[in-house]
């Protein structure tokens, strides 16, 4: 999670409303949809919100749609997404009449359509998330079973705060529970879990943190929650696709730049065996610097460490200080200490063009030996990563129908490193990027359209070739595994291996009958086709259900 904060004077926020105490909106909720198409119809990108830097502030968000509330058209659904958002950020400012669907209740409960209860700054809601299903290869019935609440608020309008507290049950679509299976204890996308009638699992979900200014350009955040880096459906960079963990964030904004400054700990965990104690710890650095080089083009560079310091005893020696150094480049540290920690470099870039179009893209370098690399001899350690992806909101003049295209791809052996688990790019026995690890193509489409105002339509298709190993092989996808394994030193590529092709197609109509509370109906397809397969394995689940103040599930792996 990261923070974004009113830019230089003359180029950020409206002047006339207050930081507060900072909080963001979760992942995965309808906001950031809205604010993506926002961002490419007014040529707003960089004075409101750096989009590549997710989840978004609501005091960002707050000044996004107020930038744009005189260019608003006269439309039933373009008023309704306008007045959900300021709804989301109801703190900032005093709402006017958007014709929004939904009005306060009363005194007491729900003041505002937002929040059930408000006591000054303070803002509670329920989370609730019922959905049931069944699949076309497993028995009985999915379900998933999430009740908890949510907490907002700050305190002297300096330091905010935010909680979210759930419990969790559930029965996962097959091909899910054989990701749990493979790593015990370990439900994708969360952390540990436990076993729940036989086949289903257990789990707590909760994230929390503060976040304070030091001062008007600079804001700390410490807690627990995730984080994503990128404007795709995916990130190559750091995605939240794993568990939450434990940061301090320091994001700085100057003139028109956003500088990052992250600091994690992770688990050092592969999932081979099931843990009865602590798992052991290793840690993240990250700079991350976004440029907007005019109105719609962005540049972003970054560099990012991930080391342990366990000693011969298996003992965690914690933190090495010298990354905390904000603006010293990683490789210097890592040299001078004389370590050899997992350094990644890369960029990414962002052009929204036509007021309807948006290319970015992202290069990761783990390895970069410039004669191998243009040789074309397929050397093991050319090791990077590559997205390209295009938006088109309004397709075809058709209004709120919005596609997207990615492309993701990943060498064999990127993100993994010679000390196995203990400097890869993991993080409690899932993968910190994408999930499929490396050794992959990608190619995916997303399809979203509103055909009324409280009505949306979705579908994520991925299609993914990548290759596995055969016991005790390593073609460079596990990114578990000590690179150092590799089979042969020349002539890798990428899908090397066991070949497997993946589709995925997960489509969702939603109807959201009160502000952020949703009725779901879902169908999603999978089929796997590999080379130790007999046949292609499908799996076919419909699934219906209500979730309220809580993001949408993906099962997109």
């Amino acid at each position: 999670m990261l923070f974004i904060l009113s830019i230089h004077a003359g180029y950020g926020q409206n002047d006339s409303m207050h930081h507060g105490g900072e909080t963001f909106i979760p992942l995965h909720t309808y906001s950031y949809h809205l604010a993506d198409r926002m961002d490419i119809r007014y040529d707003l990108s960089g004075r409101y919100l750096h989009t590549v830097v997710k989840p978004y502030t609501r005091f960002a968000i707050a000044g996004l749609a107020d930038a744009v509330h005189g260019a608003l058209p006269e439309n039933a659904r373009e008023r309704f997404n306008y007045g959900y958002l300021q709804t989301e950020t109801a703190e900032y400012h005093h709402m006017p009449d958007t014709g929004y669907a939904y009005a306060p209740h009363g005194r007491y409960l729900y003041p505002d359509p937002g929040a059930l209860y408000t006591f000054f700054t303070l803002r509670i809601n329920p989370v609730l998330s019922l959905m049931g299903g069944n699949s076309s290869v497993r028995e009985p019935l999915l379900f998933v079973n999430t009740r908890g609440v949510e907490v907002r608020g700050d305190i002297d309008d300096k330091v905010g705060f935010y909680i979210y507290l759930t419990d969790n049950q559930a029965r996962l679509p097959q091909y899910v529970q054989d990701r749990v299976d493979a790593a015990p204890q370990v439900t994708p996308g969360e952390g540990f879990s436990k076993i729940f009638k036989d086949d289903g699992v257990d789990y707590p979900s909760t994230h929390g943190y503060i976040t304070f200014h030091a001062t008007e350009h600079i804001l700390f955040q410490f807690g627990q929650d995730k984080l994503f880096i990128g404007d795709g459906i995916r990130s190559m960079i750091w995605s939240d696709n794993s568990k939450d963990m434990l940061f301090l964030k320091i994001q700085t904004d100057i003139w028109r730049l956003q500088y990052e400054n992250f600091f994690a700990e992770l688990g050092n965990y592969d999932g081979s065996n099931i843990y009865n104690s602590l798992v052991h710890k290793k840690y993240a650095a990250l700079h991350h610097l976004d440029i907007p080089i005019t109105k719609t083009i962005h540049v972003g560079l970054f560099e990012s460490v991930i080391f342990s310091r366990t000693n011969s005893y298996g003992i965690d020696q914690g933190f090495e200080l010298q990354y905390l150094n904000p603006i010293i480049f990683y490789r210097a540290v890592e040299s001078g200490l004389g370590s050899k920690d997992n350094v990644l470099l890369g960029a990414d870039w962002k052009w929204n063009f036509l007021h309807r179009f948006s290319v970015y893209g992202q290069l990761v370098l783990d390895e970069f030996v410039f004669d191998e690399v243009f040789s074309g001899n397929g050397w093991w350690g050319n090791k990077y990563a590559l997205q390209g992806g295009i938006k088109y909101i309004d397709a075809f003049s058709i209004p709120f129908l919005d596609l997207q295209y990615e492309y993701n791809m990943a060498r064999p052996y990127t993100y993994s490193y010679e000390d196995d688990n203990a400097s890869s790019y993991t993080h409690y026995a899932q993968a910190i990027a994408h999930p499929l690890g490396a050794n992959f193509a990608e190619h995916l489409f997303h399809v979203q359209y509103q055909p009324l105002k409280k009505w949306s339509l979705e579908n994520y298709l991925s299609l993914a070739q990548y290759g596995s190993d055969t016991s005790g092989s390593n073609w460079g996808g596990n990114i578990f595994l000590d690179y150092n394994s590799y089979e042969t030193e020349y002539h890798n590529v990428t899908g090397q291996g066991l070949r497997n092709t993946l589709l995925l197609s997960d489509l969702r109509l939603s109807f959201q009958c009160w502000h952020n509370v949703f009725i779901d109906a879902q169908w999603i397809y999978r089929k796997h086709d590999g080379d130790d397969l007999p046949e292609a394995v499908s799996e076919q689940c419909f699934l219906l259900g209500i979730r309220i103040h809580t993001g949408k599930i993906d099962f997109l792996f």
